[in-house]
């Protein structure tokens, strides 16, 4: 009779564990229900596309007829030994250069400025200066291809007004002249990405604890002073994350370019995200070759990132 009562006993144990079995499975299939449309979207506009265009770059590609014959890493050899693309990585750089310290530089010094307006004004100053944002890169391109002209636009006449130049006919061209070309693009670039800029840095400032700045006012500091060892030290943090997002943007920067200059004259504006599209969408398609820049790109930005947080991040201040 026990030996029959304990066997009962034994065989019955398991339906608990059955179904806390079944309910976790159940719960995590719930889980993967509600996760479903973004892991879709991520595969469909994320994984798959870096697969494929990994495997384009290994291919040749016919520009008619799609013919693809699989060459490894020559397109990219090709591209590390070919003078143009070394170009474009050159412009890309001193684009960067031109539009990181200057955004951000802008971005504290207008920030600081913002923390002590006049109360009524202080939205009104936010919201001037936020609008860059909401403007897409194909007006904004618009707006400075105007104010650019070498005729009408009023640069030129503001620049001549200053002193800078003693007649219209001797301010530049500046979209039209290799030696303007990029700084007219960084100059739209710059006050495009300025107000994303001015408010991470505001926020930055008003997280400053005031004490700090009550305690250096009773050691007799100055406002240059309090500005160098109080504010900027523990601004860094937010400098730093201004410093890793701003070179991100600026090595994809694309927009401003194709409007203002579509990449001249003579390259002179051709980043490498304006060679991505240039090769793989205009003139004789090369999409072997637009992949493997796109990939080189993507180290270039990895690397530059690695680089930031190495060096810069040691001399970041938190709390």
């Amino acid at each position: 009779m026990s030996q029959a009562t304990h066997s009962t006993s034994v065989t019955s144990t398991p339906a608990p564990s059955a179904a806390r079995r079944r309910k976790r499975i159940l719960s995590a299939l719930e889980g993967y229900l509600y996760l479903a449309p973004t892991l879709i979207g991520l595969a469909l506009f994320v994984y798959i596309p870096i697969f494929t265009s990994f495997r384009l770059s290994l291919n040749r590609i016919a520009p008619f007829g799609n013919r693809m014959r699989f060459v490894g890493f020559e397109n990219y050899v090709n591209l590390l030994t070919d003078s143009d693309y070394w170009n474009s990585v050159r412009i890309t750089l001193l684009f960067v250069l031109g539009t990181v310290p200057t955004g951000i530089f802008l971005a504290v010094v207008l920030a600081i400025l913002l923390s002590y307006p006049v109360a009524h004004l202080k939205s009104l100053h936010r919201t001037l200066i936020f609008v860059p944002v909401i403007i897409s890169s194909a007006v904004a391109g618009v707006l400075f291809r105007w104010l650019f002209h070498p005729v009408v636009g009023y640069l030129n006449f503001w620049m001549v007004q200053a002193g800078f130049f003693d007649s219209m006919k001797d301010a530049p061209n500046w979209l039209a002249s290799k030696n303007w070309a990029l700084l007219a693009v960084i100059i739209a670039t710059t006050w495009r990405q300025l107000g994303f800029n001015v408010i991470i840095a505001l926020a930055g400032v008003q997280n400053i604890d005031e004490t700090f700045y009550d305690a250096s006012k009773v050691d007799g500091a100055g406002t240059l002073q309090r500005l160098r060892h109080i504010t900027l030290p523990l601004l860094s943090p937010t400098l730093f994350f201004l410093l890793i997002i701003n070179v991100i943007y600026s090595f994809q920067a694309f927009g401003e370019i194709h409007v203002l200059t579509e990449g001249g004259p003579g390259r002179a504006t051709t980043t490498l995200v304006y060679s991505i599209f240039y090769d793989a969408f205009v003139g004789t398609p090369q999409r072997g070759i637009a992949s493997a820049q796109a990939y080189i790109l993507a180290v270039m930005v990895v690397v530059m990132s690695y680089i930031n947080f190495a060096v810069v991040n040691r001399r970041v201040h938190y709390q």
